[in-house]
């Protein structure tokens, strides 16, 4: 099989899934979807906490602690709004991407395991640019924040109103009084549904397991996720 270059994989992931997928599993670099995904992330982080009203933002965030009085929330705003909204979005830009290398390197360890038990002999290295390369469409959904961001008046716009492709935003609906799980849910954009579409078609001609198996692995840990959160609300 020819080599292919990084960005010939990209378009491929549009274009010819099955051909990206192959590439990938043969050469699994992870340095274009890697570097396009931190620097999305930090830039999307470093502009909103910078244009964000900070005391309306922690405020907001205070809210939700039934532990605080009117009196001591106020208390903590003045604390937090001392320090320099760049040092917030200093901040953000740096734990944004880590958090993210997190969750895809623990989705890569979960995908080991599961290769290890059904001796499918795929490797961390693997698994983990297939994640990378699977969540590549989710910067779509980033830019489209950041341009409502610089566009939109930012100042009192909470976290998941800030992506205009979130369903949430898309079918107009009003999420203050919902509960965390729903406006969860509804903070989903469809560049994310995208992105699990790629990983249940990956994940199928990667193990050659059939559409229920794969489902079941790929949504697996997402659908213990929201159970738990359900639980725990």
């Amino acid at each position: 099989m020819t080599e292919k270059s990084s960005l010939a994989v990209a378009l491929d992931l549009v274009a010819a899934p099955n051909q990206a997928f192959a590439a990938i599993k043969e050469r699994p670099s992870v340095w274009l979807p890697l570097l396009v995904l931190v620097v999305s992330y930090a830039t999307v982080s470093f502009v909103y906490m910078t244009s964000v009203d900070l005391a309306w933002f922690f405020d907001q965030q205070l809210q939700q602690s039934q532990d605080l009085t009117e009196d001591q929330r106020a208390q903590a705003v003045r604390a937090t709004t001392s320090i320099s909204p760049l040092a917030y979005g200093a901040i953000g830009a740096v734990t944004g991407p880590i958090g993210l290398l997190i969750v895809l390197f623990i989705g890569a360890l979960y995908y080991t395991a599961v290769s290890f038990f059904s001796h499918d002999g795929i490797r961390l290295k693997q698994w983990f640019a297939f994640n990378c390369w699977c969540c590549l469409p989710i910067v779509l959904g980033i830019l489209a924040t950041l341009v409502n961001i610089v566009v939109g008046d930012a100042r009192f716009m909470a976290q998941d109103e800030i992506n205009p492709l979130s369903f949430g935003n898309l079918l107009a609906m009003d999420t203050a009084d919902m509960d965390p799980v729903q406006r969860g849910l509804l903070s989903v954009d469809v560049t994310t549904i995208w992105a699990i579409v790629l990983s249940v078609l990956g994940y199928q001609l990667w193990t050659k397991r059939s559409t229920v198996a794969t489902v079941a692995v790929v949504l697996g840990p997402l659908v213990l996720i929201v159970a738990v959160a359900v639980l725990l609300t």
